[in-house]
This record gives C-alpha cells, sequence and structure tokens, in this order.
C-alpha cells in the first residue's frame, strides 16, 4: 500500500490523498513530536465542541481587513503556525476607509470559498477566523453580504463590548444562528472588554454585573471573553514597555483582576483571554503570557507573525501539571483528601485542585503534554522553516 505523503501548511495538515486536520504544533516534524510530547495535541474545527473552541483560539493574530492577501495567506499557508485569526473593522481601519475594508473583506471571503470549492482548502478545517466588528449594524450588513460564506467563520469580535450596546450584537447573532442552515456552524461572539465604564472603578462593578447579565443570557453563542488593555492604558494616557507587562500597570492590573473576579468563577466560569500584546520583541511578550497563565487566562491577541509560537507554546501542558491533573481526577472517589504528587515536591489536595485539574486536561487536548525533560522552550527553539 502506498504510503500517504502529507505538506505542512501553517496549522493545517494538507494529505495528498486528500486528508486534513486542524492542530497545534503541525509545524513540527514526526521526528521532533516524538521527541518533544508525551500526548501531541488533537485535531479540532469549527464544528467542534463550544468548550474545546473556546479554549482553542490560543494565539489570534489580528489582520487588518485592508490586507490584499488574506485569502492566499491562509490557503498557501504563508503563516507558519497560523490556527486563528481576526480580520479588524476596528482600530486597524482608518475612519475613511472603512468602505473599502468590508469591499476587501467581502472579496476576501469569496476568494476563501473559491479556494475550498477548488478543493485547496475544506471548510470544515480551515483556521479558526474572526472579524472584529465595528458596531451591531455592520455585523448585521456583514452576515447579509457575506450570504453563504459566513459559515467560513467562527465568529466576530464585538470591541468596545457595554451593557448598552452588547443586547444588540447578540440579538443579531441569535437571529442568524436560528435561521442558519444545520450543517453550517454556530457563529460565536466574543466581546472584548475596554470601555470606560469597565476600566474607572466607581463604575466597575455595576458595568461588569450588567455585562455579566447579558453574556450569561446568551451563554451559548459567548465564545470567549477579550481584554482590551491597550484601550484602557489610553485612558490614563499610559502604555506599558516592551520589557514590562501589563500587570505593571496598576490601575489596568487592578481591572483584570476585577474581570476575572466576574467571569470567572468556576459557578459560572468564561475562558478570558489575555490582552493584546502591541510590540514586536517577544521578551515581554513571553513573561506576560507566564503571568496570564497563572491569573487563569487562556489565548492571547497578537499583532505580529513572530508571537504564534511563543503564546501557543506556553499554553503545552508540562508532564508534571498533566500526572498531577490525572491523579486528582482520579483520586476523586471519596476515598482521598490529600495525596503526595508523583514527582514529590507537593501535595495535592482533591477537592480543591479539582477545577484546576480539569482545567488542565482540557487544555492538554489542545495543546499537548510535553515528555517529562521537555519544557515549553524546546518548541521554541524549532526555527522557522521555509514552506514546501
Amino acid at each position: 500500500m502506498k504510503q500517504s505523503q502529507s505538506l505542512l501548511y501553517g496549522g493545517i495538515v494538507y494529505s495528498e490523498e486528500g486528508g486534513i486536520s486542524l492542530r497545534y504544533f503541525n509545524y513540527v516534524t514526526p521526528d521532533e513530536e516524538k521527541a518533544l510530547f508525551y500526548l501531541p495535541p488533537t485535531s479540532f474545527y469549527n464544528h467542534s465542541d463550544k468548550e474545546i473552541l473556546a479554549s482553542s483560539v490560543g494565539a489570534a493574530l489580528y489582520m487588518p481587513a485592508t490586507r490584499p492577501t488574506i485569502a492566499e495567506d491562509i490557503a498557501f499557508g504563508k503563516i507558519e503556525g497560523l490556527v486563528s485569526a481576526i480580520f479588524d473593522l476596528e482600530d486597524a481601519v482608518g475612519e475613511n476607509e472603512v468602505h473599502a475594508a468590508e469591499e476587501s473583506l467581502i472579496h476576501q471571503m469569496n476568494k476563501l470559498a473559491a479556494f475550498i470549492e477548488l478543493g485547496i482548502l475544506r471548510s470544515d478545517n480551515l483556521p479558526l477566523l474572526f472579524v472584529r466588528v465595528r458596531s451591531a449594524n455592520q455585523l448585521n450588513y456583514l452576515i447579509e453580504r457575506l450570504e453563504e460564506n459566513v459559515a467560513i467563520l467562527t465568529g466576530f469580535v464585538f470591541p468596545k463590548f457595554t451593557a448598552e450596546n452588547g443586547e444588540a450584537y447578540f440579538q443579531i447573532l441569535e437571529n442568524y444562528n436560528d435561521e442558519k442552515s444545520s450543517a453550517s456552524p454556530t457563529l460565536y461572539g466574543l466581546p472584548i472588554l475596554e470601555s470606560e465604564a469597565i476600566i474607572y472603578k466607581e463604575f466597575r462593578y455595576p458595568s461588569l454585573q450588567a455585562i455579566k447579565e447579558i453574556v450569561e443570557k446568551y451563554k451559548d453563542l459567548v465564545l470567549n471573553v477579550r481584554i482590551g488593555a491597550t484601550d484602557f492604558s489610553s485612558l490614563y494616557g499610559l502604555r506599558r514597555s516592551p520589557d514590562m507587562t501589563i500587570y505593571d500597570i496598576a490601575p489596568i492590573r487592578d481591572c483584570v483582576s476585577d474581570i476575572i473576579n466576574v467571569f470567572g468563577r468556576m459557578d459560572s466560569s468564561y475562558v478570558i483571554s489575555g490582552p493584546v500584546w502591541e510590540y514586536f520583541p517577544r521578551k515581554g511578550l513571553i513573561r506576560e503570557v507566564i503571568m496570564d497563565k497563572e491569573n487563569g487566562l487562556i489565548g492571547k491577541t497578537i499583532i505580529h507573525p513572530t508571537h504564534i509560537k511563543p503564546v501557543q507554546s506556553l499554553y503545552t501542558v508540562t508532564h508534571e501539571e498533566y500526572v498531577d491533573a490525572t491523579s486528582i481526577i482520579a483520586k476523586n472517589n471519596g476515598d482521598y483528601g490529600v495525596i503526595k504528587s508523583q514527582y514529590g515536591n507537593k501535595m495535592n489536595e482533591i477537592k480543591p485542585h479539582l477545577n484546576w485539574a480539569r482545567r488542565i486536561m482540557l487544555r492538554s487536548q489542545i495543546y499537548g503534554v510535553l515528555h517529562e525533560q521537555q519544557q515549553y522552550f524546546g518548541l521554541l527553539s524549532i526555527q522557522d522553516r521555509a514552506y514546501v
């Protein structure tokens, strides 16, 4: 029997026999994967379960909707490791080019649809694609203009999401999902918290509670909650330096803490994504993602392809985390209260650490589990390669 040959393009594996799979770290060779991973990442696509998709957005690369090569970049794997992208119609687009950006986006989506029609791509395993809109009116307009091509998307990003505008966004999204073909994937909403009413302390908790009521109402359509730290910083005339993290900026740190307090509670938890990293250098980015993880955030908005690998790599699960999590879950039968870790360096308490363990198991499925002697930087040491 002829052995299947595969070509690596971005985050997608294409087989000469037509098979295709979207998963993390597809840019590593089989030998590298074997050396790095105790358990490799599993595949997913835009029809996957919402719990999987919410944590799979990962390093979401912003692309201005005016970018003329969006379709080609995606179809021919010009961006190694790309798993999710956000086509931006808001801050990345000037006030005088909004109409041109809309037309450009529609044109690029038509080209993606043509690539699918030609068999170059399969729609059910495209990278996770999102559009950041400027308003509810624009959301409605784009859904109408894109027609059946809207099914190429995984969702829409809602900037400056507030209690005043949030209902309108989700009503439009709900109407679309109620009327769509059963064969089309669910379209999700990703609200960005970045308004004055959230960062200004005297308004914060009433605003967050009002927003929480809206997202609870539409919870099945909320993929994750995103934090817009750049807009927050702007309101104080602040900007973190490339060697610092957003957690070093006191008013932003306090606000992020309160967002986690409201939306990260396990009795009604949402995946919360880390703030955008806006510098090209990666040193500060790595420090910030580590802090994101420690605070329970999953994924990050990025602005440059060189940020993809650091963010993705840092969300892999270490072997120690994995064996702790599996042990805690396995012993959750009422017979144990506390157990010594397999690594012999800590005590694992069954009830207090159970929610953590479940999150680790979900992350391990998406990002994989590293071998015992491997760390995140093993993936980072793999240099970018030219495409086949």
